[in-house]
């Protein structure tokens, strides 16, 4: 008994309380009486350029400087092309290093994003998603499961009963009103004298027919932000203690969806849900609803006043109704568990257990330790009052100097004809007019105004990070001596803080959104989903697929985005495996690589691995892979082997070459030595003749020629060689012929 104080159920009245404790200590906006409120308004009125508000005017001009809606659109711009480009933000990882867990990650991201994208308004949804963030610091969505069906209605004049049949068989159809029937003879026992008895046929006429399509879904929905609420000290939603949603229903909408509580209420009991403020003739009244109402040029004014013809109608008459995520002990066991509860006024309409509260936040600049962060409307709002207050200065300035106020003597110029002129008018006056009216001249604008207007646009470039190069619009990057590498680099630079909003986006809310669009699928939809992609119809059911999978966000920036792993898988395949190859280090490469990267490859495209190669994890494809790897290492060590005999034949064939060649100039040069020395021998033996003629004679020959002289002369003849002057040079004989 000590311990059942610990062990208290928390009863209806006491979760009721709760609930209330939980509104009261909430940020958000039913009241109207949250600063963040105003600050929303802020930087709706900054976005719209509207002069309200904080910006109201206080002279003649109202312009507005657009600083907001600048930043706010091109961030919007840049986030969705990075998210939405595609229509695939959803990416599911495999598990494990098969191909069913890649056909089912493939199969998870296929009906995610069917869901995000074809059954709902993604494109749109998210894009309000990702604005909301930028502009009002916090953007919060919701999904869930709803049952919707669409029925249509078929008309038979005549059908008979076996067709009938046939399409009473679909559980889908069923007859609208009465059966009316009638016999009918069939044509083979149409004749009464045939001796047979006749035959008639069962023929309904006038039938009407119902048929239900399940159009049955993961619904997603942007919450405003007036209608949210977190506890003020929670960092995020999971640690949350009170998570809600306020709005406004009809009594007929409560009594659609909840009649088995709507029925046991009395007229007393509904009064209590309603007051004169909500509606007698009037409407729970918002600020910021109003705001962007007015902003767009529209009267905000829910409901029906008494000059339109009085009060609302009793079914139409709305109700309040907060839905919350609370956790609280309600079976007693000691333990709080996450509760969905539903109430109007004191009642509770709907309670359930859930796992999860199903609702995604993100924001573009936190606060560590925040919920609430801040929008780029706030990074901009200093440059946007500053630069309206300028150039509200320039155009008043101008305004002045075109419609400078007049000093009158009123008893000599009629006030009237001065202040509305018109062309070719007369004044009348009443004197000399001289000196009876001047101009007041205008102050001259400061010098350092326009400076000041560059330094704001550099300061709000600084602080959003949406300069004109992040834009593409800095013309000074492309002129002469920029290289394009370096316009690259600096585009690059600026476009980092774009990436990391995106990132933070991708890894919060976004990844959030996907993981909880996947798991209601999964526990609510047991029926096969049928869609195309790439041209591929598939036919999956969200139940056949793991309950755990890594979620990935299909974003393509980062050191792992789509392109970069493809250019990485590239350089793999196309460089390092043939050169391994080529060096006779295939060995070292796994036989299934070649499969691994290209999964890899198709993978990082988009597309489904499995419609374009086999299961490479079986024994089966392991084992042939391994014996094709064997022969290619082997064929590559015959074709390594090939080459080098190759290659040592060839040096040998050379090296036999430059013998032969050595030996045949060896038997040139003793060929040309023998002839050269018989020539020499055959010189001497003419000179010694003519000689000895001569003596007989008593003639003297002279010297005998110098056979170097004679060689030389010969070279010059034949030209291999330039002409020289003659040297004497030694006398050759049979003694000296050795040496020379």
């Amino acid at each position: 008994m000590a311990n059942a104080g610990y062990k208290e159920k928390v009863t209806d009245e006491q979760l009721h309380n709760l609930i209330v404790s939980g509104i009261e200590n909430s940020t958000g906006d039913w009241l109207n009486s949250s600063d963040l409120t105003q600050e929303r308004q802020r930087s709706t009125y900054e976005f719209a350029g509207v002069p309200d508000f904080h910006l109201a005017p206080q002279g003649v001009s109202t312009i507005v400087d657009t600083s907001t809606t600048e930043v706010v659109e091109a961030y919007t711009a840049i986030l969705a092309d990075l998210f939405l480009a595609n229509g695939k933000l959803a990416r599911f990882l495999p598990m494990d290093d098969n191909s069913t867990a890649f056909k089912n990650a493939h199969n998870a991201s296929l009906i995610t994003n069917y869901a995000i994208f074809k059954q709902n308004r993604g494109w749109e949804l998210i894009q309000t998603w990702f604005k909301s963030a930028l502009l009002w610091k916090n953007g919060v969505v919701r999904w869930d499961y709803i049952e919707d069906f669409h029925y249509k209605i078929e008309e038979y004049d005549e059908i008979d009963q076996d067709k009938l049949d046939m399409l009473l068989a679909d559980d889908n159809v069923e007859i609208i009103g009465d059966l009316d029937f009638t016999n009918k003879y069939t044509e083979a026992s149409s004749d009464p004298l045939a001796g047979m008895d006749p035959s008639v046929k069962l023929v309904y006429t006038n039938v009407r027919i119902r048929r239900k399509n399940n159009k049955s879904r993961v619904k997603i929905e942007n919450v405003p932000p007036e209608s949210f609420r977190i506890s003020r000290d929670a960092a995020t939603i999971e640690d949350a203690s009170f998570v809600g949603i306020q709005s406004e229903m009809t009594r007929s909408e409560i009594r659609k969806y909840w009649p088995e509580w709507a029925d046991d209420l009395s007229e007393d009991e509904w009064s209590e849900l309603n007051n004169e403020e909500t509606w007698l003739g009037g409407t729970s009244y918002s600020e910021e609803v109003s705001s962007r109402k007015m902003v767009t040029g529209q009267e905000y004014w829910k409901g029906s006043s008494e000059s339109e013809g009085g009060y609302a109608l009793e079914a139409t008459r709305p109700v309040t109704v907060t839905e919350c995520w609370i956790n609280v002990d309600r079976d007693g066991d000691g333990i709080a568990e996450l509760k969905h509860v539903i109430i109007a006024g004191k009642h509770i309409l709907f309670e359930e257990d859930v796992d999860l509260v199903p609702l995604a936040s993100i924001t573009p600049i936190d606060i560590p330790h925040e919920f609430y962060g801040l929008s780029m409307a706030d990074f901009t709002r200093s440059a946007t009052l500053a630069s309206t207050a300028i150039l509200r200065g320039f155009v008043e300035n101008t305004y002045l100097t075109n419609y400078s106020p007049k000093l009158a003597d009123p008893n000599v110029v009629d006030f009237s004809a001065l202040q509305n002129m018109r062309p070719k008018q007369i004044i009348p006056t009443n004197g000399n007019p001289n000196g009876a009216v001047a101009a007041m001249a205008p102050e001259a604008m400061a010098q350092g105004t326009v400076p000041l207007l560059n330094h704001l646009q550099v300061i709000k470039e600084q602080a959003t990070g949406m300069s004109k190069a992040a834009q593409g619009l800095n013309d000074a990057l492309y002129i002469s001596g920029n290289s394009e590498a370096k316009v690259a680099a600096v585009q690059t630079a600026s476009q980092k803080r774009i990436q990391h909003i995106a990132r933070r986006f991708a890894e919060t809310g976004v990844k959030r959104l996907i993981e909880g669009v996947y798991h209601c699928m999964r526990e609510s939809l047991n029926k096969n989903i049928g869609l195309v992609d790439n041209g591929i119809f598939y036919s999956i059911n969200p139940t056949d697929l793991p309950n755990d999978m890594e979620c990935d966000v299909h974003l393509d920036i980062g050191e792992n985005s789509n392109q970069n792993m493809i250019a990485k898988l590239g350089k793999v395949g196309g460089e390092i495996l043939p050169s391994l190859n080529e060096q006779g280090q295939g060995m070292i490469v796994k036989p299934t690589a070649p499969a691994v990267l290209a999964t890899k490859l198709i993978e990082n495209l988009g597309l489904d691995s499995n419609d374009f190669l086999e299961d490479y994890t079986t024994n089966e494809f392991k084992d042939k892979a391994a014996k094709a790897l064997e022969e290619q290492s082997a064929q590559a060590k015959q074709t390594a082997d090939l080459e080098a005999k190759k290659a040592a034949a060839e040096a040998e064939q050379v090296s036999a070459n430059i013998s032969f060649t050595q030996a045949q100039t060896k038997n040139t040069y003793d060929d040309n030595a023998k002839q050269l020395a018989v020539s020499i021998d055959r010189h001497f033996q003419e000179w010694e003749k003519l000689k000895l003629e001569a003596g007989k004679e008593g003639l003297d020959l002279g010297p005998r020629p110098d056979y170097s002289a004679i060689i030389m002369m010969a070279k010059q003849l034949i030209g291999e060689g330039q002409p020289q002057p003659q040297q004497p040079g030694p006398e050759i004989g049979p003694d000296n012929l050795g040496a020379q």
